[in-house]
């Protein structure tokens, strides 16, 4: 079982961003839409802030750093259930 499971981390430490998206899909629930969010701070982080909401759905640092606290919190809850097995 151990071995499986280190493969598992293994495999989501190498997964290319291009492939998040579906498999988020598959696990479902909170994951797709913090996965979706990520997605989005990750194309800002390439992009910026964009007024017009081309490049980038924020239109400003302010506005991504939120979602960037959201998605912090979130890794730090599921981390903390992870730590203490629930």
């Amino acid at each position: 079982m151990r071995a499986r499971v280190e493969k598992v981390y293994w495999v989501i430490a190498v997964m290319p961003a291009t492939a998040l998206k579906p498999v988020a899909q598959v696990i479902g629930g909170d994951i797709d839409v913090y996965t979706n969010m990520a997605l989005w701070v990750h194309e800002y982080q390439y992009n910026g802030p964009d007024r017009q909401g081309i490049l980038s759905p924020y239109p400003d640092d302010e506005s991504a750093a939120k979602d960037i606290r959201t998605l912090i919190n979130k890794v730090r809850e599921l981390a903390g259930k992870a730590l203490h097995g629930q």
